[in-house]
C-alpha cells in the first residue's frame, strides 16, 4: 500500500476533518482513507460510464430491434 503525507494543511480544514472523523467514529487517518477511496470509486464510475456510453453509441440494434442497453435493462429489472 502507498503512504501519503500532506504538508501545510490549513488549520481550519484540519479541524473540519477532525470533526468529521469524530462524528464517524474514525481516526483522521481512517477518515482520509475513506475519503480517498470514495473519490477513487467515483472516478472509476465516471470512466466506466463514459466507456459504456461510447459502446452504446457505437452499437447497432440486433435483428429483433433490441440494443445491448435494452438487454441490460431487462436483466437488471428481472432481479
Amino acid at each position: 500500500m502507498a503512504t501519503i503525507t500532506a504538508r501545510n494543511v490549513d488549520d481550519n480544514d484540519y479541524a473540519i476533518l477532525s470533526d468529521a472523523a469524530d462524528a464517524h467514529g474514525r481516526s483522521i487517518s481512517e477518515e482520509l482513507r475513506t475519503l480517498i477511496a470514495d473519490f477513487a470509486h467515483k472516478q472509476r464510475a465516471k470512466i466506466l460510464l463514459a466507456e459504456m456510453r461510447e459502446i452504446s453509441a457505437n452499437s447497432k440494434p440486433m435483428p429483433n430491434g433490441l440494443t445491448m442497453q435494452d438487454l441490460l435493462r431487462e436483466e437488471r429489472d428481472s432481479w
